[in-house]
């Protein structure tokens, strides 16, 4: 029987069905729909200008406000020297920073969109995520006019992350054409992408493995699939992901954050309405937080005790000692190395700019943002005395790689020089540079930088020359970078190793090329 619906209830229907798109579009961040109705969660943030000095009130009882602060984590052990602070998802009495003063009360809001939400919507004043996924978010925060900056470096990812493959996936070259599974829009995505990016794979090759990829809800399913044999390869977290490739025979662990041990990094963002109302608490939080980091150094076994008391973290405690190996806690020097100074080529700037890419890629985001506008170096700097300021981390040693090591990627480059000369063109300085970037987030590598020329001329020449402007490449990314020597060899092939047809001028130009060779350090 057929049901007639008056105007009346055609109304109803459109005005439920607007309530419910308006409240979608609001919820994911397309649309700021709450300030239409006057919201507290739109009231504009106060601008913040972080090139002047930190104004820190006398005491953190001017706002009677600003002794709680609500902090939004992950299930991540990254954040371990916060919660060892503060005793606890809540302060706990006599702990670090009970003895500051502060109530901190950390939110778990595993979903990586939620909580940029929560920041957002003044759910929390603080979130823990990673440089890159905080590119993502700041582009649209921008967008919505939300403010807030990034303050802190939590930690860096040293082996917890990385990307496997079933028997016969070498490098990262072998991923052409498999079907690989990874979390969209989390560190894992970023991971994969930056790998590929950094590969010999062309565009077209890159895209088809994202067109078949398999996406999951977070970093552990991908684990669960590879080692069900039902991808070929996984972008995973430890230790599931060492756990998987143990159950599968023959599979191998392609590269992790050990070899790209620059490249995912935990910070702390802090909305502008907070920060501006409390800037005596974000620099207590801080102070707190680095305070929790000395304590993990000297009594790590209580810190991991601790962890394993948390009720709702789900983290056991030898689980905790397992998974905090992974990861490299950011002491005060490593906070100031890791964001730079204003205007410096830091490691902040480098993945936030690589992370600006792959967003624009995926479409995700439309604006191109100044990392500059993003951070805030305030509050670290405020702390300035109060620990020491010489790196704790020895400077890596570099080994050659062993005779027939198969390399992780092969990147096939275009680097014009002068006709019959070393002297680098300016468009392939930038060529170059891109070089230089990827080996800044994949400092645990060696790299071969082959130099190869076509057939046309003498052979002996042509290897000469070669060499010339393998050691000119080499030569650039000492000086600008100020990379080791023995990081890099630079090898003259000649003619000697083509990719094309010399018949051609199609092919000549092809085999007249820079292959830059990416190898795990042998002393890393």
């Amino acid at each position: 029987m057929a049901v007639k619906i008056e105007k009346g209830g055609w109304a109803l229907i459109f005005v439920v069905g607007l309530g419910l798109a308006g409240y979608s579009f609001d919820k994911y961040g397309l649309l700021n729909v709450r300030s239409w109705f006057g919201s507290k969660a739109a009231v504009p943030d106060a601008v913040v200008d972080t090139s002047k000095p930190l104004a820190l009130p006398a005491s953190a009882t001017a706002d009677s406000s600003c002794g709680t602060v609500r902090v939004r984590v992950n299930i991540w052990v990254g954040c371990a020297a916060g919660l060892v602070a503060n005793g606890g998802l809540d302060t706990a009495p006599d702990s670090i920073f009970d003895k500051k003063g502060l109530k901190v009360s950390f939110k778990i809001i595993d979903d990586w969109t939620e909580g940029a939400a929560a920041l957002a919507t003044n759910n929390v004043d603080v979130m823990l995520t990673t440089a890159d996924v905080w590119a993502k978010d700041f582009a649209q925060f921008q967008d919505r006019g939300v403010g807030a900056h990034a303050f802190y470096m939590v930690d860096w990812s040293r082996g917890a992350d990385g990307v496997i493959g079933k028997q016969g996936i070498n490098s990262i070259e072998d991923l052409a054409g498999k079907t690989v599974a990874f979390a969209p829009y989390t560190p894992s995505h970023f991971l994969l992408w930056n790998g590929l990016k950094s590969s010999g794979l062309d565009t077209d090759q890159r895209r088809e493995i994202f067109a078949k990829a398999v996406h999951t809800k977070d970093g552990i399913e991908p684990a669960t699939l590879f080692a069900q044999q039902k991808v070929d390869a996984a972008v995973a977290w430890d230790p599931d992901m060492s756990d998987a490739v143990a159950k599968r025979a023959g599979s191998k662990k392609i590269y992790d954050t050990r070899i790209a041990n620059h490249l995912i990094a935990d910070v702390l963002v802090v909305s502008d309405r907070f920060a501006s109302r409390c800037p005596d608490t974000v620099a207590k939080l801080a102070e707190g937080w680095l305070d929790g980091v000395e304590f993990i150094k000297a009594q790590p076994n209580r810190a991991y005790t601790l962890i394993g008391t948390i009720k709702d973290f789900n983290i056991p405690e030898d689980l905790a000692k397992t998974m905090l190996g992974g990861v490299k806690l950011a002491d005060y020097a490593e906070n100031r190395a890791f964001f730079g100074t204003r205007g410096a080529d830091s490691d902040y700037n480098n993945i936030f700019k690589m992370a600006e890419e792959m967003y624009r890629e995926e479409r995700v985001t439309k604006r191109n943002s100044d990392p500059e506008l993003s951070v805030d170096r305030r509050f670290v700097e405020s702390l300035s005395g109060k620990f020491p300021s010489a790196s704790t981390e020895a400077p890596t040693e570099y080994r050659e790689p062993p005779k027939n090591a198969v390399p992780i990627a092969t990147q096939r480059r275009s680097i014009y020089f002068d006709t019959d000369s070393a002297n680098m063109g300016l468009d392939s300085r930038a060529v170059v540079d891109e070089i230089g970037a990827f080996m800044k987030a994949y400092e645990n590598t060696v790299v071969d930088i082959d130099g190869n020329t076509d057939a046309t001329g003498s052979r002996a020449h042509n290897v000469q020359l070669s060499a010339e402007r393998a050691e000119a490449v080499k030569r650039y990314l000492i000086q600008k970078y100020g990379f080791p020597a023995t990081r890099m060899r630079a090898i003259g092939n000649g003619p000697d190793r083509p990719v094309a047809d010399n018949s051609s001028p199609e092919g000549r130009e092809k085999n007249r090329r820079t292959d830059i060779k990416v190898y795990p350090n042998p002393a890393g």
